[in-house]
């Protein structure tokens, strides 16, 4: 297959993809107590407390959003903010014995919906298709250098006089 249009394909695939499991997730969340961001906030803090500066590069949002999405999650009793004892300006977060029980129960629903899915794949596929999404992941990972430099630069500045701003 031609470069173009396995670049084309990638592409829509992609987008499709990306789309249709925000979709998903949006649906599986939309009846719960958390949205999506929310619940990506829950499942970061499953490890231990985090400073707000470290939970927002794992949860890829802006501090700023970031400081909306924990204070609805602190008044649903789900996380506690807390000043680092070593440095006061700094906050911490953690979750509350609801908050990890919250967390606990969509990650179960969450896996249940994964494999009601790769149900849906031919058996003799699935495996190639979860270590493919692995690589991906690795690959998109913010942490990455590679993927770092694919962030540089804004690639979809439109020329002049294509769209009028009048």
């Amino acid at each position: 297959m031609a470069q173009k249009q396995l670049v084309k394909r990638s592409r829509q695939s992609f987008t499709r993809l990306a789309r249709f499991f925000n979709q998903l997730m949006r649906e599986q969340l939309g009846c719960g107590p958390v949205t999506v961001q929310q619940c990506y906030t829950l499942e970061a803090l499953m490890d231990g407390p985090l400073s707000m500066k470290e939970l927002a590069a794992e949860v890829a949002l802006h501090q700023s959003t970031l400081t909306r999405v924990v204070e609805k999650l602190e008044k649903q009793n789900l996380v506690q903010r807390t000043r680092k004892p070593d440095n006061q300006r700094s906050v911490e977060v953690r979750l509350t014995d609801a908050g990890q029980q919250t967390y606990l129960f969509l990650d179960a629903a969450g896996s249940q919906m994964i494999s009601d899915l790769l149900d849906l794949i031919p058996t003799d596929r699935q495996l190639g298709i979860v270590d493919a999404m692995e690589e991906l992941a690795n690959l998109l990972n913010p942490n990455n250098e590679a993927f770092q430099k694919l962030l540089q630069g804004c690639r979809c500045a439109i020329p002049n006089g294509i769209i009028d701003n009048s």
